[in-house]
């Protein structure tokens, strides 16, 4: 049974079915003078109560788990590449935690659909395992309910948020 003091999922179940398949992955932090900062994630998953989580290197992304840690503040950009879908997300709270087995078998599967998409327009087979190349010891999880969703797919529609018509 759904608990009534949770908020219903921002993400429509159609959104949610594109983040499950290859994106591209980029974090979005900031730091307390209003800098931003940027990492590449290495994989994605929306969790069956809509919270979101993301996997980026601890090393390569030091300055935004910094930020993170600081203040909270998350923007997350997901884009798939054979279609242009992106889709910005962002939080004022996240969890950063270790990886488990599982986490680690969600990245291997999406850098896996992440080579299919990349395949798909054109670029050489491996290109994405060697750009989301991380070793698993490196490995964090984010975690965060998305507060709100912006379309961000190149068009008329493109910076507004979800839902809006």
């Amino acid at each position: 049974m759904p608990d009534p003091t949770r908020p219903a999922p921002l993400l429509a179940p159609e959104v949610v079915a594109l983040l499950r398949r290859g994106c591209g992955v980029s974090v979005g932090s900031r730091d307390a003078n209003l800098v931003p900062d940027l990492v590449r994630g290495v994989g994605q998953r929306v969790e069956p109560d809509g919270e979101i989580t993301v996997f980026l290197s601890r090393i390569d992304g030091a300055r935004v788990l910094a930020n993170l840690r600081d203040n909270g503040a998350i923007a997350v950009v997901f884009s798939q590449p054979s279609t242009h879908f992106t889709l910005q997300v962002k939080a004022r709270r996240v969890a950063i935690g270790e990886v488990t087995p599982v986490d680690i078998e969600t990245v291997e599967r999406c850098r896996a659909a992440m080579s299919a998409e990349l395949a798909a327009v054109g670029y050489a087979p491996g290109m994405a395992q060697r750009l989301l190349a991380c070793e698993p010891g490196d490995l964090v999880a984010l975690r965060f309910r998305p507060e709100s969703a912006f379309d961000q797919t190149p068009g008329p529609k493109a910076g507004m948020p979800l839902g809006a018509d």
